[in-house]
């Protein structure tokens, strides 16, 4: 929606941040988050391209609070993740030690849980991996809603057919049956009035 403010937590390469800013119609703020100066530069190029003018970039940690982020309308959470929904375009994942991804969920959970102190009441905090691992998925999600009762889940709906639901609160996108990458999404609301 325009005129709000959505901070994208792990934004690189940028294509979450560009999108967003189209449904916003460049009107509006966005903060694009990242760990890497070169991947950041790189969003400020193409967002200069594409004539984007309410991205700003800043070298963050997702995981770790800064009290000079402004609060947020809606906040996007695209982890760092094992990237087995990716596996058909990038082969050698599936040649990595199953112990490369143990520590994921813990750091995914820490950037959710901080991801969410930065959402106003009422406001959408939005969970996804490019993974189909359960441990990632839809456990982090799980153990944060256990331990944060401001935020409760939402019916989410896709014009896709083949979805396996998990509870129509968390979908999951799988290639074999959806014909894309395999994805992760939930969509969970802090409590307060709906911020439209």
């Amino acid at each position: 929606m325009p005129n709000q403010t959505v901070l994208d937590i792990c934004s690189a390469p940028g294509s979450k941040s560009f999108t967003i800013a189209q449904h916003m119609q460049n009107e509006g703020e966005i903060y694009a988050f990242d760990l890497y100066e070169h991947k950041l530069k790189l969003i400020n190029e193409s967002a200069k391209r594409l004539g984007i003018t309410i991205i700003k970039t800043a070298l963050q940690d997702g995981a770790i609070k800064n009290d000079n982020i402004k609060m947020a309308d809606r906040v996007l959470c695209d982890v760092p993740c094992s990237g087995l929904g990716i596996i058909r375009r990038k082969p050698e994942i599936k040649y990595k030690n199953e112990e490369d991804f143990k520590d994921l969920p813990q750091i995914q959970y820490s950037i959710l849980e901080n991801a969410a102190s930065y959402v106003k009441s009422g406001g959408y905090l939005i969970y996804s991996t490019c993974t189909t691992n359960k441990k990632e998925n839809e456990e982090v999600v799980n153990k944060f809603l256990s331990q944060n009762n401001s935020f409760k889940p939402l019916q989410l709906s896709l014009n896709i057919s083949k979805i396996e639901n998990n509870k129509d609160t968390m979908i999951t996108l799988l290639p074999h049956i959806n014909e894309c990458d395999g994805f992760f999404i939930a969509a969970l609301q802090k409590s307060g009035d709906v911020i439209e």
